[in-house]
């Protein structure tokens, strides 16, 4: 069949055949899988920037739980400075000592009495009795006041001194606590999940 022959419709229908032929030649052979590939890259994409901002989120709490981290470990080194450990207790009895000393009162009685564990601290009392006067008496509580560490005074006992001269006119007895600090026990060794 000649194409000539044909009338100019029969010919534009050819013609429309042909470029149909090769547009779907086209179509299903490179520009639908090209299609399908990007979207498949599309959807990879959109998966990555979702794991990027997921990571970013992550990556910020982290921050601030390092933040966080180190604030803690700032408050738990002036624990630490206030609450001793309990290797430094003879320290801090010699300590206690030269206070009394400068203070000017005369020591009776400094026993170091059983430690008390508690959950995060141990109390580690102090009897003490106490010669002088009230003036120095004074002078002995506000100097422990001053001390960085911890002190408490309990069951505080003045009485007058017997035979009362100048330096002696009290006899003072009371318990001094101060607080260790108690490191966490490291953790048991469990069983390991399955």
């Amino acid at each position: 069949m000649d194409l000539q022959s044909l009338p100019w419709y029969g010919q534009l229908g050819v013609f429309l055949l042909i470029g149909l032929i090769f547009v779907g030649i086209f179509y299903f052979s490179y520009y639908s899988p090209e299609s399908t590939r990007l979207e498949n890259i599309e959807i990879e994409l959109a998966q990555v920037e979702d794991e990027i901002r997921k990571a970013e989120r992550k990556q910020s709490k982290m921050a601030q739980i390092q933040e966080e981290l180190e604030n803690k470990k700032q408050v738990l080194e002036k624990l630490k400075a206030i609450l001793p450990e309990k290797k430094e207790i003879s320290q801090i009895l010699k300590k206690i000592q030269s206070i009394i000393s400068n203070a000017r009162l005369d020591i009776i009685r400094f026993t170091v009495m059983q430690e008390k564990p508690q959950s995060v601290y141990i109390a580690a009392p102090i009897a003490i009795t106490l010669e002088g006067n009230y003036h120095n008496l004074g002078i002995f509580f506000d100097q422990l006041s001053k001390l960085q560490k911890i002190f408490t005074v309990n069951n505080l006992s003045i009485r007058p001194f017997n035979k009362m001269t100048a330096e002696h006119t009290i006899n003072v007895s009371f318990n001094a606590t101060t607080y260790l600090y108690r490191e966490a026990p490291p953790p048991k060794p469990g069983r390991r999940r399955r």
